[in-house]
């Protein structure tokens, strides 16, 4: 099974502007969280943060090309919301386990979450 070129592409660019953003968030965010302790647990949030907008992308992405039905783009992005809340929801009792800074993790998350968000609509429109 061949992989359409341009599919490969616009992963690629997902994963790019992802990843740019997350690293952009995480430079602001070590202003206010200083210790070890807390930079750890921002990598970890950074990382799940990445695979999560990735896999979301991977699921939500139209399965044909072409126009879509009215109001797929928002319902896409609103599965994609859905998803990281629960995501979200389950990694915060998770990092009070493995003994992570509970606010550092959280907020780090949530503001990866927010930033690959914001910038998610303009990228599954450019998908279609």
């Amino acid at each position: 099974m061949r992989r359409d070129p341009r599919q490969v592409v616009l992963v690629r660019e997902i994963a790019g502007v992802s990843g740019a953003l997350i690293i952009v968030g995480t430079i602001i965010l070590r202003v206010y969280f200083t210790t070890v302790g807390q930079h750890h647990a921002m990598l970890i949030s950074a990382g799940l943060a990445f695979a999560v907008q990735l896999g979301s992308y991977a699921l939500l992405r139209p399965a044909r090309p072409g126009k879509g039905a009215p109001g797929e783009l928002m319902i896409r992005w609103g599965i994609g919301a859905v998803l990281r809340l629960i995501v979200l929801v389950l990694y915060a009792p998770l990092a009070r386990i493995i003994n992570l800074s509970l606010d550092a993790a959280l907020v780090s998350l949530v503001t990866f979450f927010f930033l690959t968000m914001m910038a998610e609509p303009l990228l599954l429109q450019y998908d279609r």
